[in-house]
């Protein structure tokens, strides 16, 4: 937690913020009476943290009119979140130049995802060596001499290209009614290093959503672990439907962040769905 302060010139040492305008992802605007908390000398620099005891710098940026917003480093912190409209933020100040930050959604309970960090730091409660042997056959991954990538697979699979937003996936809906993923709560991912991932699936109903299969919890903590940058593509395997286990395979963008050119290739054996970009 953050250092309590003990400094008695404090007027107001917490505060909570309402997410409730499209631009929450670009600036957060903190309140006029907090603000005076530092004598007209506020820091350029803040630390929030979250209840997982990670950390994130944020700028805090004044405008004429005296109001002051945090906003360089602001959309790191709402995205490795997957903070939305609905949810409230309530900022504790150390008394210095830190916050510890909880996040609540529209029911008044601590957000899932936050209250589900306190038992993941380190992401050790999220990972999981199987090096076992696995069941499943591997794919078989060619280039051409033009660079093409083929991968060929006789499980369901799909890919997705990672975006300016990282930690925003989806499973087309599509795939996900026709394989039963749209009735799963959670699935498992399986990385190149046989660690183990489970990520929550939620369904995106909104305007903007279209009614495609969200992967939330436990994407950042998976992504993290595996580099993952903008430009990127990820080729998803469903290599056990009963138990939603997923296998991913990463490739890599090229100079300047220029996608790679990939083809997916399924077998005839499992003839459930074809394969979705």
């Amino acid at each position: 937690m953050a250092r309590k302060s003990t400094n008695p010139a404090l007027r107001v040492r917490s505060f909570f913020k309402p997410l409730v305008h499209d631009d929450f992802s670009r600036h957060l605007c903190l309140p006029p009476l907090f603000m005076e908390n530092f004598n007209g000398r506020p820091p350029c620099k803040c630390t929030l943290r979250s209840p997982s005891g990670e950390s994130w710098t944020v700028g805090l940026e004044g405008r004429k009119e005296g109001k002051f917003f945090f906003r360089k480093g602001w959309r790191h912190f709402v995205e490795d979140h997957l903070l939305e409209i609905g949810n409230f933020l309530v900022f504790e100040y150390d008394g210095h130049t830190k916050f510890d930050v909880k996040i609540y959604n529209p029911t008044g309970c601590e957000k899932e995802e936050s209250a589900a960090a306190k038992k993941t730091t380190g992401n050790q409660a999220r990972i999981r060596n199987r090096k076992k042997s696995m069941s499943y056959e591997p794919a078989d991954v060619k280039q051409t001499s033009d660079g093409l990538i083929v991968f060929r697979s006789k499980y369901t699979c799909f890919e997705g290209d990672v975006s300016k937003n990282p930690y925003r996936m989806t499973v087309p809906k599509e795939l996900a009614v026709a394989v039963g993923l749209i009735k799963k709560e959670r699935v498992r991912l399986i990385d190149p290093n046989g660690k183990s991932w489970k990520v929550k699936l939620r369904l995106d109903n909104t305007k903007y959503g279209s009614g495609h299969l969200r992967m939330t919890e436990g994407l950042i903590a998976c992504w993290r672990a595996n580099n993952v940058s903008t430009g990127d593509t990820v080729v998803f395997e469903l290599v056990n439907k009963k138990r939603s286990e997923m296998k991913i395979h990463f490739f890599r963008a090229e100079a300047g962040g220029k996608r790679p050119r990939l083809v997916l290739e399924l077998d005839a054996s499992d003839p459930d769905v074809e394969n979705s970009s």
